[in-house]
């Protein structure tokens, strides 16, 4: 009995001694513990001051130099060909022609108008193709007249009908159609002329004489003799004054570019009483004295 109690107690006293080593080290390390606590408390109080104090930053925003003005070139407008127009089968075109509108022809008197035209189509023109009377004015014309031949496409013929200016004067106007072979109208030609009277050689067809004052109160006074001068056509005239008291003054000369009127005057003073007269005389191309134009001084 007395072996078994002694290890038993053995155990027990190391048990004891081990217990009691440990104790002090449990409190130590509570003790650290707290004081680990209380550091971390402290540190952690110390960094929320730093950032108390430490100034906030605003975030600085680099600025951009803007970007450089692109320059988009500008896209050329597409211009598009025109679109060819077919030519037609048959198309005049005219190219020239004798006696133009307002050419003047004596009454009854007779000529030939001729067209010349191009061929500006896409068929050949034959001898089955016509120029017919449209309107106005036959001046005695063909009713109808083929063409001379073939006129292929750009060629020109020259067509030609007789005419006669009409018997009484006055404008007129008549109209002509071209035809092809299958009687189809195309185009039209026209003639335009003036049928005039016969003019005979130039000649002066009248003189009108007057006087500034015929009557007057007194004398001595400047008279001013005025004569218009009447022509049938152009040409020149050669005139002089003739007076009662045979005074007769150089002569003078009067242009006219067509038939017309045209006035000249004459100044003669007279300080004697009587009657006086004066007379415009026509040396060409007529050869002829007009009527005198009288005068009275008191």
């Amino acid at each position: 009995m007395r072996r078994s109690i002694v290890p038993l107690s053995i155990v027990l006293v190391l048990s004891l001694v081990i217990l009691a080593c440990n104790l002090p080290f449990i409190t130590i390390a509570t003790q650290d513990t707290g004081q680990v606590a209380i550091s971390v408390a402290q540190t952690v109080a110390a960094l929320n001051a730093q950032q108390q104090t430490v100034p906030t930053l605003a975030p600085q925003i680099p600025t951009l130099a803007p970007a450089p003005t692109q320059i988009i070139p500008s896209i050329p407008t597409l211009v598009l060909p025109p679109t060819a127009t077919p030519l037609p089968c048959n198309r005049a075109l005219p190219v020239s022609e004798t006696y133009v509108d307002g050419t003047n022809f004596n009454i009854n008197t007779n000529f030939n108008k001729s067209w010349r035209i191009r061929n500006g189509g896409t068929c050949t023109w034959n001898a089955n193709y016509t120029i017919a009377f449209l309107s106005g004015a036959g001046m005695s014309g063909p009713a109808s007249k083929h063409f001379s031949g073939y006129v292929a496409p750009g060629e020109t013929i020259d067509l030609i009908l007789p005419l006669k200016a009409p018997g009484t004067a006055g404008s007129y106007r008549g109209y002509w159609g071209l035809y092809g072979d299958d009687n189809v109208y195309f185009g039209k030609v026209w003639v335009d002329i003036n049928a005039v009277n016969p003019v005979g050689p130039f000649a002066v067809t009248s003189v009108s004489s007057t006087v500034n004052n015929a009557a007057p109160a007194a004398c001595p006074l400047p008279f001013v003799f005025t004569s218009a001068i009447h022509t049938n056509g152009a040409g020149t005239v050669t005139y002089h004054w003739i007076r009662s008291d045979s005074a007769i003054n150089a002569p003078q000369t009067l242009t006219f570019g067509a038939a017309g009127t045209q006035s000249v005057s004459y100044t003669w003073s007279l300080g004697a009483s009587g009657t006086f007269w004066v007379q415009l005389y026509i040396d060409s191309p007529n050869h002829q004295g007009f009527s005198q134009v009288s005068v009275t001084c008191p």
